[in-house]
């Protein structure tokens, strides 16, 4: 029985480290993160060059998908699995830049090493939360439509017209080794023989939440309304 545990154990261990691969996710000046607020007429701009006001998440999914679908909804459906491979914006003064870790550091999981995979890439202000699983649950039946995000977890009036979230295009690519060894670069201007990189500048859209008195006037609306019908 014992010898069976660890064998399990040793089976686990083994697939675990299959399933791990490495890639570089710094962008370039030509793929830089961009907030778009143009639906809410604040203009559009480069991600903030102070560290730490954004967040970006890799994900991945089997190479045969080549869309992450309308308003994100293929990212958590199941279709897309967490890497586990976070980033933050660098103090760039161009902004709109992000570091996180590379070589030996920079491990995807759910992407082994030598296997060729679709990926894309988050991004999310950071007063939204820090980790993939609070965005990916406000996600969760919100739309993207004219530019602005509504609906789903998205319901903190804070956040109206100072909060972010977006994707770049999805690619396909094979990972590196774990050691960081032909690690892959997410983003650049061409494509290699190990895949094609994001090669565009990416959008952050606004989340629009409307505030607290609008949802006052849209109830004392409906109050007159039903008031109107009795009386008729």
């Amino acid at each position: 029985m014992k010898k069976l545990a660890v064998s399990l154990c040793l089976t686990a261990l083994a697939s675990a480290a299959f399933a791990q691969g490495t890639v570089n996710p710094a962008n370039t000046a030509g793929t830089t993160f961009r907030t778009n607020g143009l639906a809410l007429a604040t203009g559009s701009g480069v991600t903030s060059g102070t560290a730490g006001g954004f967040f970006y998440e890799v994900l991945t999914a089997p190479s045969t998908v080549t869309t992450a679908g309308t308003s994100l909804v293929g990212l958590v459906d199941g279709t897309w699995s967490d890497t586990g491979l976070r980033m933050t914006n660098s103090t760039l003064a161009s902004g709109g830049r992000e570091n996180g870790p590379s070589g030996a550091g920079g491990i995807v999981n759910n992407w082994g090493a030598g296997v060729s995979q679709s990926f894309i890439v988050v991004g999310w202000s950071a007063n939204l939360g820090s980790t993939w699983a609070q965005i990916a649950s406000d996600l969760t039946g919100a739309t993207l439509a004219g530019g602005m995000w509504s609906g789903g977890g998205f319901t903190n009036a804070v956040f109206s017209g100072n909060a972010f979230v977006g994707a770049t295009t999805v690619q396909s690519a094979v990972s590196g080794q774990a050691t960081g060894v032909g690690a892959f670069s997410l983003f650049g201007t061409t494509g290699t023989a190990a895949g094609t990189p994001i090669t565009t500048s990416s959008d952050l859209f606004i989340v629009n939440v409307p505030e607290p008195t609008s949802f006052a006037l849209a109830g004392l609306g409906m109050a007159a309304v039903l008031i109107f019908r009795r009386r008729k």
